[in-house]
């Protein structure tokens, strides 16, 4: 049997009654609520494969999963280090220290500059929300008017935006950058940022270690649950969805204001110099990524419409395209956004990055891939199974999907979507760059007064629009 388009009417939807819900897999073509039916249709045993429409497609990617894991020369399962904490609680652990995040002289820095420093740590708050030994998410906090002074990093990695107004300056670019604005760090490039907002900025800050294992890119992905396309009609996205609320807007070009520069002698004169050694030693590596643009918009990218996906856009792009006309389910459920990607010339990349939202109540079924994955909590509340476990996932949460792990997601709240952004890199790079300290090479300044946080400030009070209003008169069809 062949899934077709779906197709919305709007017409009054009534739910079969149904005697036995535990036993009752929908139909295609069957209009349901959530309330109708149990989740155990979902799970990957013999009566729901028999009934499953795209059963085939799904035993597929179970025997090409199986054949993968069993071959020596494929993308390896994690051990060891690798093998981190699934789950990062954010919104429950503390503010670290600046030395914890940005490594440097720090000792030197409070002799330096020790009123500054002290202003510095009331202006600028900073913690590790995962921490893996290819890559690191952190999350940056500035207050209204705060100075983070111009630094360094061997790192590549990329801002991302939240909340709030900031002017970033990279090398001897400025701009003035809002909600959903990301920044392209290369390897030991110098930034710089300045909160011109009246409320705090809030960044999503990705560090990872470059020339990373692309064979575990594209390698492969495994839907391996049942019935993906019984879809509730709760779960339907709107299609004018927008995951921020209209704050947001697209960053802007300033005229670029060359910082001063500290005098030849000093501290911070000498940082200047030990970048300039850096980079007189690692000349053939500051720009990995020529092909990716130094500022972007997400307001400029369009929802991905999965029935024209292109195999080679997502990790996952090759596999799922394989589904056909069950990828017209996924339009309906869920809305998604490739937003930020460290391109390597002739081959993938070294760290991808999207947003996503899944319908309420929607079932993303199990699934798994070679490629590690990250999802960071943004709204909603979502039900996670992973490796065997399950967790509740709000925001600030952090998942982390091992290669090979078995991973799905239930929306737990009705008229509230799980709203996230999730990435990939490759594995195993170059981990050497987390070793080396960053250098500051403009001197820490005073703080104007407005820098410094309530103590109502929450981090994760995202400014999304996860309210979605259900129309009781639509009703999805999924027709034969």
């Amino acid at each position: 049997m062949k899934l077709s388009t779906i197709t919305i009417a709007l017409t009054l939807a009534v739910s079969p009654v149904l005697l036995h819900a535990e036993q009752y897999i929908p139909k295609v073509g069957e209009v349901f609520s959530y309330k109708d039916i149990s989740l155990d249709i979902y799970v990957e045993k013999a009566e729901n494969k028999k009934n499953d429409p795209a059963n085939s497609i799904f035993e597929a990617m179970r025997e090409k999963r199986k054949v993968h894991m069993a071959n020596p020369n494929a993308p390896q399962a994690f051990v060891g280090e690798d093998m981190i904490q699934p789950e990062f609680s954010s919104s429950t652990s503390p503010w670290l220290a600046l030395e914890a995040v940005f490594p440097s002289d720090w000792a030197a820095i409070k002799v330096e500059s020790s009123t500054e420093l002290a202003q510095l740590r009331a202006a600028v708050k900073v913690k590790t929300v995962m921490d893996h030994p290819d890559f690191k998410i952190i999350e940056l906090a500035l207050a209204p008017g705060a100075l983070l002074p111009r630094f360094s990093d061997a790192a590549p990695g990329s801002f991302h935006v939240l909340e709030g107004a900031v002017e970033v300056t990279v090398d001897d670019e400025t701009i003035a950058g809002y909600t959903g604005t990301s920044v392209k760090l290369e390897s030991l490039s110098q930034r710089r940022i300045k909160v011109i907002s009246a409320k705090p900025a809030k960044i999503l800050w990705f560090r990872w270690a470059p020339e990373g294992d692309q064979t575990y890119l594209n390698y492969g992905y495994y839907l391996t649950g049942c019935n993906f396309h019984a879809q509730p009609l709760e779960a339907v996205m709107p299609d004018d969805f927008e995951q921020w609320d209209d704050e947001r807007q697209r960053f802007t070009h300033l005229q670029h204001s060359a910082v001063s520069e500290p005098a030849k002698n000093s501290f911070y004169g000498n940082q200047v110099k030990q970048l300039a050694a850096m980079k007189g030693k690692a000349d053939s590596v500051l720009l990995r990524y020529p092909l990716t643009p130094l500022f972007s918009n997400e307001k400029d990218v369009q929802w991905l419409d999965f029935t024209k996906i292109d195999a080679k856009s997502f990790f996952w792009s090759k596999d799922a395209a394989k589904g056909g006309d069950l990828l017209a389910a996924w339009d309906k459920i869920v809305r998604m956004k490739g937003i930020f990607q460290a391109k390597v010339p002739e081959q993938l990349y070294d760290f991808n990055m999207s947003y996503i939202a899944n319908g309420p109540k929607g079932k993303y079924v199990t699934h798994s891939h070679a490629t590690p994955e990250f999802y960071y909590i943004l709204g909603g509340e979502t039900e996670w199974l992973l490796n065997g476990e399950t967790y509740t996932a709000v925001p600030g949460n952090v998942y982390f999907h091992s290669p090979y792990w078995d991973h799905e997601m239930q929306g737990l709240k009705e008229g509230t979507p799980k709203v996230a952004i999730t990435g990939s890199w490759s594995p195993h790079g170059d981990r050497s760059v987390f070793e080396k300290d960053m250098v500051f090479t403009e001197a820490l300044t005073t703080q104007v007064s407005s820098a410094v946080f309530r103590d109502t400030f929450n981090f994760h009070d995202f400014k999304l629009k996860t309210g979605l209003t259900f129309d009781t008169k639509q009703q999805v069809v999924m027709s034969n």
